[in-house]
């Protein structure tokens, strides 16, 4: 693989705020058959990008970076009983997986998708309890292409939790807290956070926990052969570190105080819903590092540009941590997706449509 020079955004914009059915019946397995259904269809949007937009994607030197919303996995009925499971898919340590390993993963392992990292946006799911389901919201990201097998040093590293994690073909993370609408619009049941549930707590503030937010992509490296580093958050990570924190900061940010030897990071990546680009309290990307944002939320009137999403370039770090940002990049085409890829059952499309955006490429400057 090259040393990518430039990176590039590939916005794809999927309203997530409120669930969206893709099953015409209530069939058996009719979890799994949702997830795969969402699954299948983000493959062929990227297979559909890829196609069309080839001319604009040429460059093998720079990295395309294809984010997706978070909840693009978010169940859309019928639900048993929908008052309990709302719209959140049940044991979804079960069922992610195979998302990944039966569908994702194979599909972009292909050599087409070799300079390709892929934020797949987010899962939400559920476990039951005694007296109320405790909520998850997982999100997943693929490093595209053939050559995904880590190296022993590699290897050694990420069994270290002092050391900066490789992702190989695939990694998933938690987001940290839930926020008052992730249940449903105008229906707060934060208090369900599983970050909050003492059966899962401890692994919402464990060191693993914490490092996987900000890694390398294994193949994946810069101008000068350095790793690329990520940071990844999901929508209120952004502004908020974890449930029950009185700092003013997020996650990446209260990483940087954590952890205060961690890497820079050179990309810092947020999928969400209802979520913008915080440089004062949020943003965490190094001087001359980015910061990218794809956000499902539902447009309002008048409707914002679609794909709703934003690129900047860090051009200072303050000494406490606010960065100084400015525009960097301008898309160089927005067209909506063919009818057979947007998601949805006849009759349960989107509105505003399934879309994306291709970005212009951005220079990586050198690590200094």
């Amino acid at each position: 693989m090259p040393n990518y020079t430039k990176i590039q955004l590939i916005s794809y914009g999927a309203v997530t705020s409120t669930p969206t059915r893709v099953l015409a019946g209530d069939q058996p397995n009719r979890y799994y058959d949702d997830l795969a259904s969402r699954g299948r269809t983000l493959c062929d949007v990227a297979d559909w990008v890829a196609t069309t937009s080839a001319s604009s994607l040429a460059d093998p030197e720079t990295l395309k970076i294809f984010v997706v919303p978070e909840f693009y996995f978010r169940y859309g009925g019928p639900s048993d009983p929908p008052a309990v499971l709302n719209d959140s898919y049940p044991d979804g340590e079960q069922l992610l997986p195979r998302l990944s390993e039966e569908i994702l993963k194979p599909h972009f392992a292909a050599q087409g998708f070799a300079d390709w990292v892929v934020v797949a946006g987010s899962m939400f799911w559920h476990k039951r309890g005694p007296a109320h389901p405790s909520y998850f919201n997982t999100t997943l990201v693929i490093n595209g292409g053939p050559d995904t097998a880590l190296t022993p040093q590699e290897r050694a590293d990420n069994a270290d939790v002092r050391a900066l994690a490789t992702v190989g073909a695939a990694t998933t993370n938690q987001k940290a807290l839930m926020s008052n609408i992730d249940y449903a619009i105008g229906v707060d049941r934060s208090e369900w956070d599983a970050s909050l549930n003492p059966m899962f707590r401890l692994s919402f503030t464990d060191d693993e926990f914490w490092r996987w937010h900000v890694f390398a992509a294994h193949g994946k490296r810069g101008p000068q052969g350095q790793p690329l580093v990520f940071g990844l958050e999901v929508c209120l990570e952004h502004i908020v570190a974890y449930a029950g924190s009185d700092s003013d900061v997020g996650l990446l940010r209260t990483m940087e105080a954590r952890v205060p030897d961690q890497p820079e990071v050179d990309v810092h990546l947020v999928t969400s819903c209802g979520m913008t680009l915080n440089p004062a309290f949020g943003i965490a990307a190094r001087d001359d590092g980015y910061a990218m944002i794809v956000d499902g939320m539902q447009p309002g009137v008048p409707p914002l540009p679609w794909p709703n999403a934003d690129v900047r370039r860090v051009t200072r770090v303050q000494p406490d941590g606010r960065r100084s940002v400015g525009a960097s990049a301008r898309v160089l085409s927005t067209r909506a997706l063919p009818a057979n890829l947007q998601v949805g059952a006849p009759g349960n499309q989107h509105n505003p449509l399934d879309s994306v955006a291709i970005w212009e490429p951005v220079p990586l400057a050198d690590v200094t």
